[in-house]
């Protein structure tokens, strides 16, 4: 079953997309954001790191995390990591993680030599094998990022590539660095 669906985001992907150059994929639209109001709670699900230890979203409250779920397989995915890798150099000070999510069923396997194959030096490697987070998020298609404030909630969508590292978008996500958790 997960297979099937694995394959069905692929080819998704595919079909929105096209077979377009990698450069042309990446959108630079700040307007593609779908903002939750009220804020959706975090999810409990948890995902690995690269030594397969239990991560969950709660390990980063207090930070505002961008959480993107990608696959190897995914051209756009692939066009957009340097600019989620150069977000993470450029606002990681200022308490923002990007949290890279591979989708690819053999985790760790495909996600560390694509970082390596990539360049991609401030990320760190996480897998989601089995899709339980990307299914609590009720993900559709990949690549899709979240936007989760300090306190831990989903306050944003965004499906598909983009350049991470735009004027527009950093000014977006500084709004909630700037902001102080609550509590």
């Amino acid at each position: 079953m997960l297979l099937k669906k694995t394959a069905f985001l692929g080819l998704l992907c595919a079909l929105v997309l096209g077979n377009a150059a990698l450069a042309d994929s990446v959108s630079p639209k700040l307007g593609d954001f779908s903002r939750f109001d009220p804020p959706l709670p975090t999810p409990n699900e948890g995902f690995e790191d690269a030594l397969g230890t239990k991560v969950t979203l709660a390990d980063f409250k207090g930070r505002v995390v961008v959480l993107n779920f990608w696959a190897s397989w995914c051209a756009p995915c692939i066009a957009e990591m340097p600019t989620l890798d150069a977000l993470q150099a450029e606002l990681g000070s200022e308490g923002l993680d990007v949290v890279a999510v591979s989708l690819d069923r053999d985790g760790i396997k495909k996600a560390a030599p694509f970082f390596r194959k990539a360049g991609i030096k401030h990320l760190k490697v996480y897998t989601d094998r089995m899709s339980d987070l990307f299914q609590a998020l009720k993900g559709s298609a990949l690549p899709t990022t979240y936007v989760l404030d300090r306190d831990g909630k989903v306050v944003a969508a965004y499906i598909g590539a983009t350049n991470w590292v735009t004027d527009d978008i950093k000014a977006e996500l500084r709004k909630y660095l700037d902001a102080k958790p609550a509590g």
